[in-house]
């Protein structure tokens, strides 16, 4: 007799397997523009100046990685931080297939999810996409078991941690502000309409109590607009610039999810969501009904040319977890066919995944050759914004142990040099803005000898204006040979040398 596994030991073991493609070479991809500024408004979160990520409309990460210490092996730390709150949000994901779908999907989500690339390459980065998603999938799950159970308290204290959590994860949260309701109407009992009203208004009621005291600091002491500013500049407004935006940015999202979840995993995904809905259970329809709720604004309301993946990020699990339900419902029917069906479905199956075991491979040990999308494939690896070449030069100055300054030209230089230096390094990244050698102000004397990193072609037209001889010393290509960073030794203006 062949002896039964049992739950809690398939569990454990599905939760091992999401951090070891989580944590396994954490720092392969250099890092980001975004997670530098996260990482440096973690740190001085030590200096009693919490509040500087609230006017970007998030929270959260930047809190949550400060916790951690994020100074020495910094990117590490925060990223790791990231993985521990992400695990919550996996956890639910399972927690809500066991409850309320068909035995196998669960296991079928936990593996797709683990493996997918979307999910994959953003829940290892420190950005607060990857809180809001985690937040969005907790939310999702206490409130089916808060329409399930609505007499439940602890349903409710859940319900409301993660409303309030998300939305201190990223304001475009907002979106599912409405899935308590829904939940309720979707999963209630009609016959007891009036427990679900209750319980739904507690959970919305402690929500607000959890965030007004957050947002009356932000607004009265901080002086935040809480995002409301940056929101309102990267959406459109009028039904017309929504129509017309649509036009593009649907089918840049729908690339986003052909790519990130390759096409052999995608169209065969499509077919299994298409299996769920038909079943028209109404779990599946509730999920279905809360990814329309941010798809839609989000590709209704983003204006073209800010629109990300990463912005997409909360509905993967809700797209895996729908592909999940069609697949169990198609297992079921093919169990009855025989044993060779059923390998035949499982060799398919693992074949489906192997482009994206191919890609995590790429994230693990060589992250230039990562395919993405067009825009995210520059951000990340090809472009100013990827942090390919300040690594390399952070690391080579602080291995010399001499006082050394590297000069950037923006903030996110400086940001992503720090983020690699650890505590009491010798080298001291400095911020010295164009304007300030055009005036005479840029810290070039003085102190420890000062170098010049320049991000070309990005900085050449500051360069071209200012009147400053440099003797290049490195340079530092990005993967693509599109931009590169060199090092150059900075002396005075031209026109005094005359």
């Amino acid at each position: 007799m062949v002896p039964r596994l049992k739950p809690g030991f398939l569990w454990l073991t599905a939760l091992w397997f999401y951090w070891w493609t989580r944590l396994h070479n954490l720092g392969a991809l250099p890092v980001f523009l975004d997670e530098a500024a996260h990482i440096w408004w973690a740190r001085l979160a030590w200096d009693w100046q919490l509040f500087h990520a609230a006017s970007d409309g998030r929270l959260l990460n930047v809190l949550w990685a400060a916790v951690f210490w994020p100074f020495s092996g910094s990117v590490w730390v925060a990223r790791a931080a990231t993985v521990l709150l992400t695990t919550v949000g996996f956890g639910a994901l399972l927690a809500l297939a066991r409850r309320f779908f068909p035995p196998p999907t669960a296991a079928v989500a936990a593996v797709t999810y683990a493996w997918v690339p979307f999910a994959l390459f953003f829940e290892r980065m420190q950005l607060p996409d990857a809180y809001a998603t985690a937040c969005a999938i907790l939310l999702l799950w206490s409130s089916a078991e808060l329409a399930r159970s609505p007499r439940r308290r602890s349903n409710t204290v859940l319900t409301a941690i993660a409303l309030a959590a998300g939305l201190l994860s990223k304001l475009t949260n907002l979106v599912f502000v409405p899935v308590p309701a829904l939940a309720a109407l979707v999963l209630g009992r009609r016959h007891r309409w009036r427990a679900h009203a209750r319980a739904t208004l507690q959970a919305y009621l402690l929500a607000a109590a959890l965030l007004l005291p957050v947002l009356a600091v932000l607004r009265i002491i901080a002086h935040s607009d809480l995002g409301l500013d940056l929101l309102a500049r990267k959406t459109a407004g009028s039904l017309a610039e929504m129509w017309a935006q649509a036009k593009v940015t649907g089918p840049m999202a729908w690339s986003f999810f052909r790519t990130l979840f390759t096409p052999w995993l995608w169209w065969p995904g499509l077919a299994a969501i298409a299996i769920a809905l038909w079943q028209r259970g109404r779990v599946s329809l509730y999920v279905c009904a809360t990814a329309l709720l941010g798809l839609l604004p989000l590709i209704a309301k983003s204006n073209p040319g800010f629109l990300e993946a990463r912005f997409a990020l909360p509905y993967v699990a809700l797209l895996v977890l729908l592909m999940a339900a069609g697949a169990a419902t198609l297992w079921k029917r093919v169990v009855q066919l025989g044993a060779i069906i059923r390998i035949a479905v499982v060799v398919l199956g693992i074949l489906a995944l192997n482009p994206s075991g191919q890609f995590m491979w790429k994230v693990f040990s060589e992250p230039a050759a990562l395919e993405l999308p067009w825009r995210d494939d520059w951000e990340y690896i090809r472009g100013w914004p990827s942090g390919f070449g300040f690594r390399q030069i952070a690391a080579q100055y602080n291995a010399r142990g001499q006082p050394q300054r590297l000069l950037t030209f923006d903030l996110g230089g400086q940001q992503r040099l720090a983020a690699y230096l650890p505590p009491g390094s010798a080298v001291t990244p400095v911020w010295a803005p164009p304007e300030e050698f055009a005036a005479g102000l840029a810290p070039t004397a003085g102190g420890a000898p000062a170098l010049l990193v320049l991000d070309h072609p990005k900085d050449d037209a500051d360069l071209a204006v200012l009147a400053l001889y440099l003797r290049p010393l490195q340079t530092y290509p990005r993967p693509g040979g599109e931009s590169w960073l060199t090092v150059y030794e900075l002396s005075a203006p031209a026109n005094e040398n005359d």
